[in-house]
């Protein structure tokens, strides 16, 4: 039965990448040197090495959890620097918000999923978590109509076992090097100085953890960008299995 969906995942897969190649991002003319930009494209596939592994000195990847988030401002900071992240959706939020859902992809991010109610899964039993993990992702596939290989754990917080329990549903767990705390409630600068601290940490290079619906986010994408544009970091945009 695994077999089966894996084949049909695949299948679906290679159907969308044009769709998913050519979606929405600022024209060419408009994404000047000034701009942060986005330096190359990383694909990662199933099985593959961890994404920080994967990034060179001065590369970070941008990743935004618990979304969709009911506006549009923190799209408007990354278009604004003609870049591109990855927003990682809990699967219970995204009937209510199919549109800013669908927007994501429109706007040429991508999407991954983040189970579906945001349960910490180490502390479940392991069939109960990959449950939580794969249903996530069903949510996400349904209003998309496409497939969601790119997964992350609540809290950023696993263990081997459930690693490879997800990567057997076909599922890419993406870690974090660097987690802006704003989920704490410390300001915007804070949150920036804590992130390239981060980076700093693990060789110029990373993953970074923001969320999207939280208060001032905005804000703090727009200093960010700078604070990475003005530090000389490049950003990777990631994309899933193309089939």
């Amino acid at each position: 039965m695994k077999i089966a969906r894996h084949l049909m995942r695949r299948a679906w897969a290679t159907a969308t990448l044009l769709m998913l190649t050519a979606a929405c991002l600022p024209a060419a003319a408009d994404c000047d040197a000034t701009r942060l930009g986005v330096s190359r494209v990383l694909h990662l596939e199933l099985a593959g090495a961890p994404v920080p592994d994967q990034l060179a000195p001065g590369e970070v990847v941008l990743s935004f959890d618990d979304g969709p988030a009911r506006n549009g401002r923190v799209l408007e900071a990354l278009e604004a620097e003609c870049t591109r992240a990855t927003f990682f959706l809990i699967g219970q939020d995204i009937p209510g918000l199919p549109g800013q859902a669908q927007h994501l992809i429109n706007m040429g991010h991508t999407v991954g999923s983040h189970t579906h109610d945001h349960a910490n899964l180490t502390k479940l039993p392991l069939a109960d978590a990959v449950t939580d993990a794969v249903r996530g992702r069903e949510d996400v596939e349904a209003v998309l109509k496409q497939p969601v290989a790119l997964f992350r754990f609540p809290f950023a917080i696993s263990t081997p076992e459930l690693e490879a329990a997800v990567s057997a549903e076909g599922m890419i767990p993406v870690g974090v090097s660097a987690d802006g705390k704003d989920w704490t409630g410390i300001p915007p600068e804070d949150s920036v100085a804590m992130i390239l601290a981060k980076l700093e940490e693990h060789g110029r290079k990373g993953v970074i953890l923001l969320h999207d619906p939280l208060p001032k986010a905005a804000e703090r994408t727009r200093l960010l960008l700078q604070a990475l544009k003005e530090q000389g970091y490049r950003v990777v945009a990631l994309e899933g299995p193309a089939g």
